[in-house]
């Protein structure tokens, strides 16, 4: 048996993931094909700020995925990423791989054909990793404080509000300071682009 301390997947992961065992409802031998051939190219490329976005959006316009639907192909994609960058930090065996999708009731063929396709492609994912981190910093603290600018080098004379934003990231037990300037409207883009990013989570925890 695997260990699953292996495996710290959420409870939506693992519901999307054991989605796939169902023949009736699920996803075919076909489509599950084309999306983790999709998931590990993706993930063994360096990536770039929108890879996951495009991927997806190439997966929605591929004819054979198209009762999925966008929703459930982002859902999938997701998920089996996830899965994969676990199992590829990890450097499982191919046993406890084998085991852990067990796990999940899928038929045989679909086992074989993600294992496959991760031992193809697995010590370029396992590269990229150890280039950009297997998860990214995390956010534990914001300062900020308010300035006023009365003139620029380029700009000359501004006289216009400045924000001073410092995000203080924690990776792998050490912190580091991020400090950027935002104007006022500048700033209330980003507040907003937050929301709108928080407001995708709960509907993503709603499914």
């Amino acid at each position: 048996m695997v260990d699953n301390t292996f495996f710290e997947l959420s409870s939506i992961v693992q519901s999307n993931l054991l989605s796939l065992s169902d023949t009736k409802t699920g996803v075919s031998l076909e489509e599950f094909g084309i999306i983790i051939d999709t998931v590990c190219n993706s993930l063994a490329k360096i990536p770039s700020t929108d890879e996951s976005q495009n991927a997806i959006k190439q997966l929605e316009v591929n004819k054979p995925l198209g009762k999925l639907g966008p929703q459930r192909i982002s859902e999938l994609y997701t998920s089996l990423s996830k899965f994969i960058i676990q199992a590829a930090s990890q450097n499982i065996s191919s046993s406890q791989l084998e085991s852990k999708l067990k796990t999940f009731n899928w038929s045989s063929e679909k086992i074989d054909r993600l294992m496959k396709v991760f031992l193809i492609n697995q010590s370029k994912i396992q590269a990229v990793l150890r280039l950009y981190g297997s998860s990214p910093p995390k956010l534990v603290d914001v300062n900020w404080r308010l300035d006023y600018r009365l003139e620029t080098n380029t700009r000359g004379p501004v006289h216009e509000l400045m924000y001073i934003i410092e995000l203080i990231l924690e990776d792998k037990g050490r912190r580091e300071p991020l400090t950027f300037t935002a104007s006022h409207a500048e700033l209330e883009d980003l507040v907003n682009t937050l929301k709108d990013a928080c407001h995708s989570v709960k509907r993503v925890a709603l499914v």
